[in-house]
This record gives C-alpha cells, structure tokens and sequence, in this order.
C-alpha cells in the first residue's frame, strides 16, 4: 500500500483551529463560540477533503449542488465534532444541545465585526434547527487585515500603521489630510508617507493641474493598494523565514561540537564544568528562539497564503 498525506484536509484543519481561536478571542461573550466555528468548519472539510464523506454523483447537478451547499450545516451536523466536554455540557443544559446550538448560532448571526456566521434558514420552527454558514472569507480578511496592521505597527510604528488604516477606509487623500486625521503634525505624516511609499506600503497618485508640469502645482494623493500591501508583507514574512533558517543552519555549524557531547551526555556529563553547561543551555535556549521565529512566521505565511486556496 502507498499512503500519502492528505494536506489539503490538514490545511483546513488549521484554517478551523485558527478562526475558531479568533471567534472565541472576539466575541468570548458568546459561550463555546470559537468551539462551534471550528467544529463547523471541520465538518465542512471532512465532508469535502475526508474519504468516508465521498459519495459518487449521479449527474453533474447533483455534483454542482453539493459544491454549492458544501458549507451549509445545520446543529445536528457539528456535534461530532465538538469537543466532548462542550457537547456535554450542552447536552444537559435545558432543551438539549441541538437546541442551545440553534440558539448560540442564531446569536452569532447578530455580529457584523467581522460577521462570523450567517443563518441561511431561520432556526425558528425548522425542522433541524435551521441552517448556517461560517462566514469565512470575512474572518479571513478581517484576520489578515490584523496581520498588516501589525507588521506595518512593527516595522514603523503605531502612527503609520494608524495612517494605513485611514487610507484604507477613505480611499485617496493628500498628505494634509492624512495628517489632520490620523492627528500628527503635516511635516511628521510627509516623513511617514515617504516611508512607507519607499518600502512599498502605500501608493502614490501624481495628478498635474496644467500643462507645464510643475512640481509645485502638482496634487499628491496617496492610497493602500490591498493587493500591492499583502504581496509586500509576504515578500518580507518569506525573507524573514529565510533569513532564519539560514541563521539556524549558521549556528547549528558553530555548534555542532555541542551536538555531538550532547549524544554521550550521560557518559561525560561529569567531566563539564559549570562554564561548559552555561555556554550548552545558551546555546540551546538560542537555538529554541530561532525555532519559536520560524514557527510564528509559518502560521503567519498559512493566513497569507495556504488559507484562501482552499
């Protein structure tokens, strides 16, 4: 037999724990909802990925109607899938889970920052509770909009990250405008412009109001590109995976004589001293920083990229 690794279930997998965590994170009010967004979306990917939800189709309508209904589900759908504690603790609340699912989705339909599910059917006097859909294209913006507002925060502070959100919502506007809205002095937002202009953040529009093409005449009006910010932010997320894992690989050569002792600790583990044990553990503590680094900005290439191919 030949087994091979059924990545795109696995990628799904991820996308569920992921959004599911954001759901619990914003709206932790709502009692088990980041555990029902996941167990939603597992569902959604076990009946599309997942071998013993493959059924063969009788016609290429009955084919087109699953790939249209494939993120429906109703409460009766998801228990499987929640964590057994939580479907107990549904179960005997009054009304039973199926009940106080319906109910907690119906709550959820309510959000709009970012909307996490939307009722495709009322629940009131369904037969099965109604019908829902995750709405994931919505979390997953909302939760990428997240990332670039911090790596813009990271790399050059709260006010220019301030400034990206305010183009984003208003569209083009000068430089003038753009300091009076994000509140900073002009000469301080031209500085910030230049910046993020230069390291290929925001866009620039040059408008020339008569035919002589003078500089100081010239409007100069300034926008977010989603598309332009996204690609940058994950040109630099891959530099910066690279760029440590080539450290790693850099340090694991300088210290490859402390792998190797480390293999016949337990015969000369006596024979250290405690300057030997202190350089050891710096060294492994090192080591295990670039790992956690390099594990962030994987999860962080996931939400970029893996996450909306599926």
């Amino acid at each position: 037999a030949v087994w091979r690794v059924n990545y795109k279930m696995f990628h799904a997998s991820l996308r569920s724990f992921f959004l599911g965590r954001l759901v619990a994170e914003r709206y932790g009010q709502v009692l088990f909802s980041g555990a029902i967004v996941s167990a939603a979306m597992k569902y959604t990917a076990a009946k599309e990925f997942a071998p013993r939800f493959k059924v063969q189709y009788a016609s290429d309508e009955d084919r087109q109607r699953f790939l249209e209904e494939k993120t429906i589900f109703t409460p009766n759908d998801i228990m499987e899938f929640l964590p057994s504690p939580i479907l107990a603790e549904l179960k005997n609340k009054a009304g039973g889970a199926r009940t106080n699912l319906s109910s907690t989705l119906t709550s959820m339909a309510k959000f709009n920052y970012p909307p996490a599910v939307v009722e495709v059917e009322e629940a009131q006097g369904h037969p099965d509770g109604g019908k829902f859909e995750i709405a994931t294209r919505q979390l997953l913006s909302y939760l990428k909009g997240r990332i670039l507002h911090q790596v813009v925060k990271d790399h050059h502070g709260d006010v220019a990250a301030r400034i990206c959100s305010i183009l984003e919502a208003r569209g083009h506007l000068e430089g003038d405008t753009i300091s009076d809205s994000a509140m900073v002095p002009a000469k301080d937002a031209r500085e910030i412009l230049h910046r993020l202009y230069k390291d290929n953040y925001i866009s620039m529009l040059y408008l020339q109001q008569s035919k002589q093409h003078n500089p100081a005449n010239a409007m100069y009006l300034w926008c977010v590109d989603k598309k332009r910010i996204s690609n940058t932010v994950l040109m630099n997320v891959c530099r910066a995976l690279y760029n440590f894992r080539l450290r790693r690989q850099h340090e694991v050569q300088v210290g490859k004589d402390w792998i190797e002792r480390a293999k016949f600790a337990d015969d000369t583990d006596e024979n250290y001293s405690e300057v030997d044990k202190a350089n050891y553990n710096k060294f492994c503590q090192g080591l295990e920083r670039i790992d956690n680094a390099c594990i962030q900005l994987d999860e962080t290439l996931m939400v970029l990229k893996d996450f909306e191919s599926l």
